[in-house]
């Protein structure tokens, strides 16, 4: 059996024989002290004390009804940043979502707005500490249902996400995109082997472009007939997150069970990260949608509160709610294009592909690599 031309080049099918060399410790802590209470501690100022302190500020100048549409924008905002809380990378933007509603309810009072308008800055910057804070080398993330991200090269735009259940290869944004990020779901993780690159290499992925080894640590991911040779700075600290989630994990549903199927998915997959297809702009618009639609939705949400408060004028009520309908049409169909998108990720190889590579860890898949003893 051999794999099919749209995911070569290929790695060879048979490694060879290593010893093993001696490794550095790890330099993460067992445990970062109080990590979820700063870290929500954080994320509630940015969320919601500040954005809620600028509306309430409003009721010197507007009436009630404002300041219940300010203060349901702030919650819609919150309660998505309460759901999303296991992806931090995302709190920034719920926190812009709670800073606009609040500056939009100051924009007629000056110059309250000019304060709102710093806080529509200063809040996501300070959900993005929060992040940090919560995502902060230590042992502990083993036992934290989050989403932990690490750089795996240095100099290109690529990151080894580990979630709950699966870990992502994101691959970034490069030029006329393309290039659909890879996962592999932790349930199938047979081993994560520490080591080192030694000399310099690269290891080939599936229908996507090769991962440039620097010398240096480096793990090896060894999952179903998945394999992955990555640098990171503390492969110890990756490993042991790994395999403690693996013992976890959930299953992921089946992939295509035909070979017609699976390039019909990964065709659907590539399109909707093309940038630009055959001259013209790609129709998906993925970053956009997100934004558009809580953004939309959120603003129609509020218009409509003020209109039932009494605040506002009638003819509010046709532009809240057509708001709103545009913003849910945009959020239903980025979730709904996500939720395939995550699943064709973790179907990088065909239908009963042939082992990616080595897959035995007592051999090295890689002439750079070495495993740690």
């Amino acid at each position: 059996m051999t794999h099919i031309p749209e995911v070569l080049p290929a790695p060879p099918e048979a490694g060879t024989e290593v010893s093993p060399v001696s490794g550095r410790p790890s330099s993460a802590p067992e445990s970062v002290p109080s990590r979820r209470v700063q870290a929500f501690g954080i994320g509630a100022v940015a969320l919601v004390l500040v954005p809620l302190a600028l509306v309430l500020w409003a009721l010197r100048g507007l009436d009630l009804g404002a300041v219940i549409g300010g203060v349901v924008g702030v919650a819609v905002a919150t309660t998505g940043w309460l759901a999303d809380a296991r992806t931090p990378r995302r709190w920034s933007g719920w926190a812009l979502l709670a800073a606009l509603a609040g500056a939009y309810v100051n924009l007629a009072l000056a110059p309250v707005v000019l304060v709102a308008l710093v806080a529509v800055i200063a809040c996501p910057l300070l959900a993005r500490v929060a992040h940090r804070r919560f995502t902060a080398p230590g042992f502990d993330l083993a036992e934290i249902d989050v989403e932990v991200g690490f750089e795996i090269y240095r100099h290109q735009p690529a990151r080894l996400r580990i979630e709950r259940d699966r870990a992502v290869l994101a691959l970034g944004r490069m030029a006329g995109g393309g290039h659909v990020h890879q996962a592999i779901p932790l349930a199938e993780v047979r081993f994560a082997q520490l080591g080192e690159i030694v000399g310099g290499g690269s290891w080939p992925l599936p229908g996507a472009p090769a991962i440039r080894l620097s010398e240096g640590p480096a793990v090896r991911v060894v999952a179903g007939q998945q394999q992955w040779i990555v640098n990171v700075e503390d492969p110890r600290l990756v490993a042991a997150i790994l395999r403690r989630r693996q013992t976890a994990a959930w299953s992921q549903r089946t992939g295509p069970q035909d070979l017609d199927s699976w390039h019909a998915l990964r065709k659907w997959a590539t399109a909707q990260t093309t940038t630009f297809r055959n001259g013209k702009k790609s129709q998906s618009y993925r970053v956009l949608r997100p934004v558009v639609g809580f953004g939309f939705g959120v603003l129609g949400l509020m218009l409509l509160t003020m209109q039932i408060a009494g605040t506002t004028t009638t003819g509010t009520w046709p532009a809240g709610a057509a708001m709103l309908l545009v913003g849910g049409f945009f959020v239903v169909s980025w979730l709904r294009q996500r939720t395939r998108l995550h699943h064709a990720e973790l179907q990088s190889l065909p239908p009963n592909s042939p082992p990616w590579g080595d897959l035995r860890p007592e051999v090295a898949p890689a002439p750079c690599w070495r495993p740690w003893s």
